[in-house]
């Protein structure tokens, strides 16, 4: 009977492992986001929001000057579907 505890017990143990790796937790998402920098330059990024304490990380940017006589338009933030 001891032995069917002890079973038992290291069978529900791996079930929350195998649940825990498996995206129990909150997923993390993405947004694309636009803005103009302090050197007046057009940037656009990917960023990485973490679904567990809300980090952000910038997976990719690309800044540009916009053309003569052409003002940037409003930052914006949109997740990416």
């Amino acid at each position: 009977m001891v032995r069917a505890g002890r079973g038992t017990a290291v069978a529900a143990l791996a079930v929350a492992g195998v649940l825990a790796l498996a995206g129990c937790a909150r997923n993390d998402r993405s947004e694309i986001v636009t803005f103009t920098d302090e050197h007046g330059r057009v940037c656009t990024g990917a960023v990485v929001i973490d679904g567990d304490d809300g980090d952000r990380e910038m997976a990719a940017l690309d800044c540009e000057y916009p053309p003569e006589g052409v003002e940037p338009g409003p930052s914006t933030a949109v997740p990416v579907p």
